[in-house]
């Protein structure tokens, strides 16, 4: 092997070491925990909870993901029934439908937004996360969805309409890209005072964490 051999094959090597550590640091960036911009409350937002707003938790759910379910149920049977939390903690909900996995999320998120346009947001994605496993099938999903308002005793023309509104489609497209922009990559995602909780590991954590502010 000539000299001129030995010195390109040391610069393809010195060449490799530098792409493959580039591409090492691009992919695999700590994640951002820190977003204190998600507590900000917009007049669009769905609120409940603690009024004095000093504890934001905000979570970004899809309607038809079956591990939003399950922290739906609990946050129904074991937070919002204990005053502890829910006298220091204000609850922010929005969507993030993922599209892919979930077909019909967005569409529930429709009818959801439809609801709050009289008042009935929260009572209606109960509705939705009760009878997931029903609607989530995509058969008669809108009769479903007009059933679900009529037991609410919504006015079921006016949920007909806005529905299909580009005021409610505007709604969630603007919580998905808020979401998008705080680095949401799984649903449910809680963020508490603007920290990404990625180290919450069970619903026990979870709880305790509250109960502790």
């Amino acid at each position: 092997m000539s000299r001129n051999q030995i010195i390109i094959g040391l610069v393809s090597l010195i060449v490799l070491f530098i792409f493959l550590f580039v591409a090492y640091t691009l992919t695999n960036k700590p994640e951002n925990l820190l977003f204190p911009e998600v507590s900000k409350i917009l007049p669009s937002d769905h609120v409940k909870w603690a009024k004095d707003k000093k504890n934001i938790l905000v979570e970004y759910s899809d309607l038809q993901c079956p591990a939003c379910k399950s922290f739906h149920d609990i946050i129904k049977s074991e937070i919002e029934t204990d005053k502890s939390i829910t006298s220091k903690v204000t609850l922010v909900y929005r969507h993030f439908p993922l599209y892919q996995t979930h077909p019909y999320a967005e569409k529930a998120a429709f009818a959801a937004e439809a609801a709050a346009m009289q008042n009935k947001f929260f009572e209606y994605t109960d509705k939705l996360f009760l009878n997931q496993e029903n609607w989530s099938t995509g058969k008669d999903i809108d009769k479903k969805f007009d059933m679900y308002a009529s037991e609410l005793k919504l006015d079921i023309q006016k949920f007909k309409k806005d529905i299909n509104s580009q005021t409610v489609k505007n709604k969630v497209q603007a919580d998905a890209a808020s979401g998008d922009k705080f680095q949401v990559n799984a649903t449910p995602t809680f963020y508490l005072n603007g920290e990404k909780l990625n180290s919450v590991r069970s619903f026990e954590e979870f709880v305790q964490l509250l109960k502790s502010l």
